[in-house]
C-alpha cells in the first residue's frame, strides 16, 4: 500500500476536520482529567485526536502485515527458483532434493524432486492429487497394464499413449487389424507392432488389405512364425513378391529371406521367384546364387558365376571351390557378411 499516499489524505483529513469543528462548531476548549493530568485542550483537539490515534494503529497494522506479505512472497519467490532448480537437474537426468516454504508450492515441488522419469520412490502423500493421479497412470503402463486414456486426448506419438497401445496389443492381439484399420490414430511403432501380430494369423486374403504395411522386418518375422501355420493358410510367392517390389531389400536382406524361406517351398518355387526377382533387381541376383547352393545345384550356380567380372561374387566363387574340392563348410558362412 502506498504509505505516503495514505499519510497525506490522513493529515488532510485531521487538518479538515479539526478545521472544520473549531471554526463553524466551537473554537471552545474542553477540560480533562486523565491519570493525574489536568488538560485543557481545544474541543477541536479532543475531536481529532482519536483520528490521529486511528491514523498511527492503521499505520503499523499495515507496515506489520506488508511486512509479513513481503516476507511470504520472497518465500515464494525463492520456492518458485527452487522449483526452477529441481527442474533443470530433471533435465539433465540428475534429480535432487529440495525443501519448500510454502504449502501449496510443497505438493508440487516435491514431484520434480523425484524427477519425471522414475516415481518408484515417491511418497505420493505430499504430492499434489493432480500429480499423484499421473503419477498412478504413468506407473500402471509401465507395468505393462492397459488404462482408458481417452479423457487426457494425448497426441498419438505420446510416449505414455504408445506403449498404453502396445500393451493393448499385447493383452489382446485379437485386436491387431482394429488398429490397422485406424492408422491415422496411431503412431508407426504401434503400427508395425500391430502388423507384426497380425501377420503371424491372417490369411492371404487378408494380408492383401495391408501389403503396404508389410516392410522387411514384418516379412522376417512372417518366415519365423510360420510353423504355426497349417497347410491351409499357407502364404503364397505371388504376395512375397508382391510385398518385395514394395519394400525393395538390400542383397543380404534377400539372402536373409531365402534362408528363412528355403524349408517351406519347394527348390522349384523358391528357384522360380529368386529367379524372376533377379531378373528385376540385381541386388537379388546374390540371393538366386545363394539359393541354388542351398539346393546343391552347384553346376547351375557356378554357370551364372561365369558370366560375371573376375572380381565379382569372389566369395560365392571360393565357397563353390571349396565344395569342388570336397570341403563341406557350413552355407550360413555365406551370411557373415550380413
Amino acid at each position: 500500500m502506498h504509505l505516503k499516499r495514505y499519510t497525506l489524505g490522513a493529515i488532510l483529513l485531521i487538518a479538515a476536520v479539526g478545521m472544520y469543528v473549531y471554526h463553524m462548531i466551537t473554537p471552545a476548549d474542553y477540560s480533562l482529567d486523565l491519570f493525574g493530568l489536568h488538560l485543557r485542550l481545544p474541543i477541536a483537539v479532543w475531536v481529532v485526536i482519536p483520528m490521529v490515534i486511528l491514523y498511527f494503529a492503521s499505520l503499523f497494522h499495515m507496515i506489520y502485515y506488508g511486512f509479513k506479505a513481503h516476507l511470504k512472497q520472497r518465500a515464494i519467490d525463492k520456492d518458485i527458483e527452487k522449483m526452477a532448480d529441481a527442474l533443470y537437474w530433471d533435465i539433465l537426468k540428475s534429480p535432487k532434493p529440495h525443501h519448500y516454504s510454502d504449502k501449496r508450492i510443497r505438493p508440487v515441488g516435491g514431484a520434480l524432486d523425484y524427477g519425471c522419469d522414475d516415481f518408484t520412490k515417491m511418497d505420493k502423500k505430499g504430492i499434489h492429487p493432480l500429480i499423484r493421479d499421473a503419477v498412478d497412470l504413468i506407473t500402471a503402463i509401465k507395468h505393462g497394464e492397459v488404462v482408458d486414456l481417452s479423457r487426457y486426448k494425448l497426441d498419438k506419438s505420446n510416449p505414455y499413449a504408445i506403449q498404453n497401445a502396445l500393451n493393448m496389443l499385447k493383452h489382446e492381439p485379437e485386436r491387431a487389424e482394429e488398429v490397422l484399420r485406424r492408422v491415422p490414430y496411431y503412431d508407426r511403432q504401434v503400427i508395425h507392432e500391430a502388423i507384426r501380430i497380425f501377420i503371424e494369423t491372417a490369411t492371404e486374403q487378408q494380408l492383401q488389405r495391408y501389403v503396404e504395411m508389410i516392410d522387411f522386418d514384418v516379412l522376417m518375422h512372417l518366415y519365423e512364425t510360420y510353423d504355426k501355420r497349417d497347410e491351409k493358410n499357407r502364404i503364397s510367392l505371388a504376395l512375397v513378391e508382391k510385398v518385395l517390389e514394395n519394400i525393395h531389400p538390400d542383397a543380404c536382406g534377400y539372402m536373409l529371406l531365402s534362408r528363412r524361406m528355403v524349408k517351406y517351398y519347394t527348390p522349384h518355387e523358391l528357384l522360380a521367384l529368386f529367379e524372376k526377382l533377379a531378373g528385376k533387381d540385381e541386388k537379388a541376383f546374390r540371393a538366386y546364387i545363394f539359393t541354388l547352393i542351398e539346393f546343391e545345384m552347384l553346376d547351375k550356380a557356378n554357370e551364372l558365376l561365369q558370366d560375371t567380372q573376375k572380381g565379382e561374387y569372389l566369395d560365392f566363387k571360393a565357397f563353390l571351390d571349396l565344395r569342388k574340392a570336397g570341403k563341406h563348410y557350413p552355407i550360413d558362412l555365406l551370411l557373415n557378411q550380413c
